[in-house]
């Protein structure tokens, strides 16, 4: 582990205080918080500290080797040392790979995904309700970011199926390096997508025997987050995709393809790997998580560009609103033999100092505490000098009502990149066209449901 890291993870373990409601194998004396934030009391309990090993799936979101060290074994050696997680193979996130699991009897304990990623689950009956075990647990949900808490009620009214432990946000990264060889002014916060177009046209050019791209704009959902709009009608149960506003979205795909050599043979996409490892992309909008993670761990390895990033581009009826509420964290499931013992590792990443911990290598916390959003990036050097602020400029929207064909559905939608940029069909033939593969996805997984 990087000597940084792990100095601020001491720091971090023993100068913090915990979320209320974190204990080693006892619960503490304190209140329970409802969720209109009553106090009830609770017993207290003891969890067995007998040596207990979990199986952990990582479900459809991306955690690093690196990740994992440092921000669930080395904390858990010193916290719960009696709980080993045997970390499994990695599914796609799709229903499929889930099933497979099942069908061997190997179930995971604990499950890390994101809400996007949730509904897979639903639908096999994995998850465990936590409702119960955060009361037994005395684990506070109004310490944390209430939109946050909201999204994960809404995965399954009724019940919270999902413990939060960190934030994603969209963000626009840039290539500074390009930007001063072609002497064209940096992006900036605020940008609408016009503007961004237009630098874009500037930006894509071939020169040196080098096809330069001014933006790869990733995914149609991805700009279409801010309105918080379903994949699926939840009155109609159809799907939406054939509207004026994937309409709109693809037309600004459209003037994308249509930049003389963009389009090369059978490519058209060339983000992340463009922008980080080929260094020919100049401007990439996305979920900032990832994209910074790789972009420090390149940049540790002396590879990466010079970079920053500013605020995740809109349209002018959405300037200052985020991309859609994005709360990872982690699930039980309900066949788990040592659902205490899990909950103690759900614990663990909820408490404050696991939050400062996160925040400080770049999580967003989902905490509503200024103390640990302050901490942000201070244990990454590479993230002196960039605007971070960027990330938490726009607050997030609300999170759209999930419904169990979404990732079909997202599915079918970004496949629309390729009927404009290589089959040329016209924006209308290839709305119709998703909209009724669409529907007819969504009608088989109803049937089968």
């Amino acid at each position: 582990m990087n000597p940084s890291l792990k100095a601020i993870t001491t720091l971090s373990l023993a100068a913090s205080l915990a979320l209320s409601g974190c204990s080693s194998s006892q619960s503490p004396s304190s209140a329970a918080s409802d969720d209109s934030g009553k106090k009830e009391a609770t017993s207290t309990f003891t969890v067995p500290t007998d040596p207990v090993t979990l199986k952990f799936l990582v479900h459809g979101v991306s955690l690093s080797d690196v990740d994992f060290q440092t921000f669930y074994v080395e904390p858990l050696k010193k916290k719960y040392p009696h709980i080993t997680l045997e970390l499994m193979t990695k599914t796609n996130g799709t229903t499929e790979a889930l099933e497979k699991l099942i069908a061997a009897n190997d179930m995971p304990d604990i499950i890390m995904l994101d809400n996007d990623w949730y509904m897979p689950l639903k639908q096999l009956g994995i998850p465990e309700d936590l409702t119960d075990l955060i009361k037994k647990f005395q684990i506070d949900l109004t310490k944390l970011d209430p939109q946050t808490v909201q999204t994960v009620r809404g995965l399954e009214p009724g019940k919270f199926p999902l413990m939060p432990y960190y934030q994603s946000a969209g963000a626009m990264f840039y290539n500074k390096d390009l930007f001063n060889q072609f002497g064209l002014p940096y992006p900036k916060d605020d940008m609408q997508w016009p503007e961004v177009m237009e630098l874009a046209r500037k930006m894509t050019r071939m020169q040196d025997g080098v096809q330069y791209i001014g933006v790869d704009l990733r995914l149609p959902d991805h700009m279409v987050s801010p309105y918080s709009q379903p994949f699926v009608d939840p009155k109609t149960n159809k799907a939406l995709i054939d509207t004026p506003l994937y309409k709109r979205v693809l037309e600004v795909f459209d003037q994308m393809y249509k930049m003389p050599g963009f389009v090369s043979g059978n490519k058209y996409a060339y983000a992340p790997d463009g922008f980080i490892k080929d260094k020919n992309v100049a401007m990439v909008p996305d979920w900032y998580s990832k994209t910074l993670s790789d972009l420090v761990q390149a940049q540790a390895n002396g590879m990466a560009p010079d970079w920053d990033l500013v605020t995740n581009p809109t349209f002018e009826d959405r300037v200052g609103k985020g991309r859609h509420a994005i709360a990872g964290g982690l699930v039980i499931s309900k066949t788990s033999k040592h659902k205490d013992q899990a909950m103690q590792v759900l614990q663990m990443m909820a408490s404050r100092e696991e939050q400062i911990l996160l925040s400080s290598n770049a999580k967003v916390t989902i905490m509503n505490d200024d103390g640990v959003k302050k901490a942000f990036g201070t244990a990454i050097p590479a993230l002196k000098d960039k605007n971070t602020a960027a990330i938490f400029k726009y607050p997030a929207s609300p999170t759209p009502p999930a419904n169990i064909a979404d990732k079909e559905v997202q599915s079918i939608i970004r496949d629309m990149r390729k009927g404009i940029a290589i089959d040329k069909k016209d924006i209308n033939t290839v709305l119709r066209e998703a909209q009724e593969k669409a529907d007819k996805k969504i009608a088989e997984l109803t049937v089968s449901k």
